[in-house]
């Protein structure tokens, strides 16, 4: 959970400021992230539990991509950073990733003075950050091993039972010439999300996807 902050705290001047600066929070999506922009100071007091709030309440939404631009935080104390923490640990336990941009060299140097540095991922621009995720979805996507076998439709198979749905035979090229065939639901969705189904004799392509884990070389078991 997000923690709060203690009694006590201590500050960090990122950058000369008048008094009493309210934290302003702007959000958006980009390209399926979740970016706040930040503007003020995060503090000890209704700053940082408005912070902590707004991020909460993201990934209780089930946001995973979560971008804090920092560009304009002008200063922040320990219960700020320790906000910051909270968050970070809390996306992470729920399978989110919060990520930092634009902190500008006084709010690293701050990090490497506290050792937060290596805690959370941080990246030069929004637009880094963003893309970042992009990438760790396309690599995820890539290091699953598939094949993918052409198949056709045979037939519609009708259950006596009028609360199941029908199946579709499909025969699948490529397969062993016993077990070619494979009966699934003849249910799909279309681009408008509406159900449709398949008509007998079309042309479908079937594949076969596991994690990584799931495999093992073939050399391997020879």
């Amino acid at each position: 959970m997000f923690g709060n902050a203690s009694d006590h705290s201590i500050g960090f001047l990122l950058v000369q400021e008048r008094k009493n600066v309210a934290l302003k929070m702007t959000n958006r999506e980009v390209d399926g992230a979740s970016v706040v922009a930040l503007d003020g100071r995060i503090v000890l007091g209704e700053e940082s539990q408005a912070l902590r709030v707004e991020l909460k309440n993201l990934v209780a939404e089930g946001k995973k991509k979560i971008v804090l631009n920092m560009d304009n935080i002008k200063y922040i104390d320990s219960a700020g950073l320790g906000i910051l923490v909270a968050a970070h640990v809390c996306a992470k336990a729920e399978g989110a990733s919060l990520k930092l941009s634009n902190l500008g060299s006084k709010f690293r140097e701050v990090l490497q003075i506290t050792k937060l540095f290596t805690v959370f991922d941080v990246y030069n621009t929004e637009a880094a950050a963003i893309a970042s995720f992009l990438r760790l979805t396309d690599e995820a996507a890539a290091e699953k091993p598939s094949v993918t076998l052409p198949g056709t439709f045979e037939r519609i198979i009708q259950s006596p039972d009028p609360n199941t749905p029908e199946k579709t035979e499909i025969s699948v090229q490529g397969a062993d010439e016993l077990y070619q065939e494979i009966r699934i639901e003849n249910t799909l969705t279309d681009e408008h999300g509406d159900e449709v189904r398949l008509k007998k004799g079309a042309l479908v392509e079937v594949t076969v996807e596991a994690a990584v884990g799931a495999t093992e070389s073939k050399l391997a078991s020879t």
